[in-house]
């Protein structure tokens, strides 16, 4: 059985992947398939402009907008569910023409080791719904992929633990990756959401009984059950988190503060780092997770971090605050429903700070 279901086929030498409908065909033995959906060439142009950015690579400032702010939105649903729906909204399915184009979605994927092994086991880590929604896996494991996974490679070496839990700064940025699942909490819908019901609503894992009768007569298909749906684009930025909990053990002779501000510094310069790259792309709307916090940092840090980088006034002693005000449309957080209200007050609280200190400095 390939990896991604029994009615997903893949070919390797070409990559020429496509999900398809099964149909008995007249000799015993045998059967035919039917085509819904070939997006071979929008994995080919997925995983052949792949672009890797080095640590050294110097990422210009990017201009705000004058004329519009940026909204906020923050959301327990997973990042394939939220990018599927913004998609969905932009780009109404009745436009059925699937043409390589880029999205303007940016996603941030937080990548630490080689892909492909948390997904296949049913692990319902970030990462592993992405892997298993998207045709990321194919950019990921692709030569033009090669040297970020090297460049983690050669920091994990590093003969200083310390420098060894910060990461790198290289950066991976596949654009156009095509969503092929709906997560199984999604539950978006939206008229013709998945075109001809007959052919494009397509069970994730069919028994062989199911396979003889039409897919949208399936039980399995009147329910989000993380079955095949029609293509949705975004552009997947991979980076490296710090890895909080190794960072903390090989600093034990550094103060808690010390620590604190190590951690912070670094984890700020990076999604700066990040947030450079998708403007330097053109993405336009961003759907980003609580980077780094499953790694070990804390989440109120994220969110104060996001804050200053993305909604607080410049400011003079660090020159990343309010660099991205007002830079992007929109951008959606992906929390996990545990987090969410404490990620949310943290981040208008930031916000919130900001401009109080405004306010008595102008009074």
């Amino acid at each position: 059985m390939h990896p991604m279901g029994p009615n997903f086929s893949a070919d390797c030498t070409s990559r020429s992947w496509r999900w398809q409908t099964q149909k008995p065909s007249t000799k015993s033995n045998m059967r035919t398939w039917h085509i819904v959906h070939d997006i071979s060439a929008h994995i080919r142009h997925s995983v052949l402009s792949t672009t890797f950015y080095s640590p050294s690579h110097d990422l210009p400032r990017p201009i705000a907008s004058s004329d519009a702010s940026t909204s906020f939105e923050f959301s327990k649903d997973s990042a394939p569910s939220i990018v599927r729906r913004l998609y969905l909204t932009n780009n109404p399915p009745t436009q059925a023409s699937y043409r390589v184009h880029n999205p303007h979605i940016g996603l941030l994927s937080p990548l630490s080791r080689r892909p492909g092994s948390g997904f296949l086991r049913g692990s319902s880590t970030y990462n592993a719904i992405l892997a298993r929604s998207t045709s990321l896996i194919s950019s990921l494991t692709s030569n033009l992929a090669n040297p970020f996974f090297t460049s983690l490679k050669e920091r994990s070496r590093l003969t200083s633990p310390v420098a060894a839990a910060l990461s790198t700064d290289a950066l991976l940025y596949s654009p156009s990756v095509v969503g092929l699942r709906r997560d199984d909490a999604d539950h978006f819908e939206l008229m013709d959401d998945d075109f001809v019901g007959e052919l494009d609503a397509i069970p994730a894992d069919p028994t062989t009984k199911e396979l003889e009768v039409p897919p949208a007569v399936n039980a399995q298909n009147q329910r989000a059950m993380g079955e095949f749906v029609a293509p949705y684009f975004m552009n997947v930025l991979s980076a490296a988190p710090i890895l909080v909990d190794a960072l903390r053990s090989a600093s034990y002779t550094s103060s808690e503060i010390e620590l604190d501000c190590l951690l912070r510094r670094t984890l700020k310069a990076r999604v700066a780092r990040v947030l450079r790259l998708f403007a330097s792309r053109g993405d336009s709307t961003l759907v980003l997770g609580t980077f780094g916090y499953e790694e070990g940092a804390p989440i109120a840090m994220v969110a104060e971090i996001y804050a200053e980088l993305l909604a607080c006034s410049i400011n003079p002693g660090d020159v990343t605050d309010g660099e991205f005000r007002n830079v992007f449309q929109r951008v959606i957080f992906t929390v996990p429903t545990k987090l969410l209200s404490v990620f949310r007050k943290t981040f208008e609280m930031r916000i919130y700070e900001d401009e109080l200190i405004r306010s008595l400095e102008g009074s």
